[in-house]
C-alpha cells in the first residue's frame, strides 16, 4: 500500500530530495487518541539523492516541536504598539541514524532510503488551534548533519519542516445539573412569570448536544412575552507583554417568539431547546494563561413594552472534543 504524504502547502521548509510520508493507512502524523489513550507522531522520512551526488551525512534525526504564540497590534494616538508572546511547549527528538567510525568527521554516502519514526506525545499537550491573535501549532522536522561545502554555499545542516495537526479528545462527561428556578415565589409573582430552566450537563461537544429544558408558568393572563432567547457564547482572552486583548461572539442562537408559546394545562409551557455542536464550529474550552477560551450558555426572557424587567440567565460551560463510550477508541 502506497503511503500518503503531506501536501506541499503543509511544508514551511521543503526539499525535492527529502520528504515525509504518513504511516500506512493514515492521512495524518498523529496516531492514538490524545487525552484518552497513548498518542504518537508516526511517519517515515524519505531520502532520495542521485547516485552521482550522494548525501554525505553523519547524523539524521526527526523532531516534533510545539509553540504557543500571541500577537496583536494596537494604535494609541499616533503610535502603533505591538504585543508579542511566544513559548515553546514541546521539543522532542529521535535519532534515526548516525555514522559509526573511529574518526569524528566520518561521513557516509546516502542515496535512497526510508526511515520510519515514532515519537510519544505528552498526555497533557494542548490541541492545535488558530484564533488569529493566539495560536498553538506543531511542526515535524527532519535534520541532517552533513558535510559542508563552502564553494556551493552548503551549510552543515539540511532541514525540512512540516505542519502537524494535534487533536485532543475527551470522554463523555458525567451529568452535572445546571438549573435556574423562580417558581411561585414573591419574585416570580411580581414578574408575573415562574420558570424552571435546566441542563443535565455542563460539558458539551460534537457527541453531547446542549439541551436546555424550559418550563414556564404564566401568572398574569395579559403578560406579553416578546421572545425567549437561548445562545452559546464564546469568549477569548489573550495576554502578552503585560497587556490583555478580549473578544467574544455567539456560536449559535435560538429564538422562540411570543406567538409560538403554546400555553398548556395550568398556564404552563414547556419545551426542550437543542443546540448541536458541529465540528470546527466552536473552539475548545482552553484554560491557559496567555490563551484563554471559555463559553457560556445564556437564556434571556424578553418582555414587551411596559412589561417587567427582562430575565437574563447565564452559566459557564465547557466545550470539548467528546467521543462517546461506544465509539471505537
Amino acid at each position: 500500500m502506497t503511503s500518503l504524504q503531506p501536501s506541499m502547502s503543509s511544508y514551511t521548509k521543503a526539499s525535492q530530495k527529502m520528504w515525509f510520508t504518513y504511516s500506512s493507512g493514515s492521512n495524518e502524523f498523529q496516531r492514538g487518541l490524545l487525552g484518552l489513550k497513548d498518542s504518537y507522531i508516526v511517519g517515515n522520512l524519505c531520502l532520495q539523492f542521485p547516485e552521482s551526488k550522494p548525501l554525505k551525512a553523519k547524523r539524521i534525526e526527526v523532531l516534533i516541536t510545539g509553540a504557543e504564540c500571541v500577537s496583536w497590534t494596537q494604535t494609541i494616538g499616533n503610535q502603533v504598539h505591538t504585543y508579542n508572546y511566544k513559548k515553546k511547549i514541546l521539543n522532542q527528538s529521535l535519532l534515526l541514524w548516525e555514522s559509526k567510525g573511529l574518526k569524528e568527521e566520518i561521513y557516509k554516502d546516502i542515496t535512497k532510503i526510508n526511515y520510519p519514526f515514532q515519537l510519544s506525545l505528552p498526555n497533557d499537550l494542548p490541541p492545535s488551534m488558530d484564533l488569529g491573535v493566539g495560536l498553538i501549532y506543531y511542526t515535524v522536522k527532519a535534520r541532517i548533519i552533513r558535510k559542508s561545502n563552502i564553494l556551493k554555499f552548503q551549510s552543515s545542516q539540511k532541514k525540512i519542516k512540516c505542519k502537524c495537526l494535534i487533536t485532543r479528545y475527551n470522554p463523555m462527561p458525567r451529568p452535572e445539573t445546571v438549573r435556574w428556578i423562580e417558581w411561585d415565589n414573591p419574585k416570580a409573582l411580581k414578574c408575573g412569570l415562574s420558570y424552571d430552566i435546566s441542563m443535565d450537563y455542563n460539558t458539551f461537544g460534537p457527541n453531547n448536544p446542549i439541551i436546555v429544558k424550559l418550563i414556564v408558568k404564566f401568572l398574569k393572563p395579559n403578560l406579553n412575552v416578546k421572545e425567549i432567547f437561548i445562545g452559546l457564547k464564546e469568549y477569548h482572552k489573550f495576554r502578552a507583554a503585560g497587556n490583555t486583548k478580549k473578544s467574544k461572539r455567539y456560536i449559535q442562537e435560538r429564538k422562540i417568539f411570543g406567538d409560538q408559546l403554546q400555553v398548556m394545562l395550568n398556564n404552563v409551557w414547556s419545551h426542550n431547546c437543542r443546540i448541536d455542536m458541529q465540528d470546527n464550529e466552536a473552539n475548545w474550552t482552553t484554560k491557559r494563561h496567555n490563551i484563554n477560551v471559555h463559553h457560556k450558555v445564556k437564556v434571556k426572557i424578553r418582555f414587551g413594552p411596559f412589561g417587567p424587567k427582562n430575565i437574563n440567565l447565564e452559566s459557564d460551560v465547557n466545550i470539548m472534543n467528546i467521543l462517546r463510550i461506544d465509539q471505537d477508541y
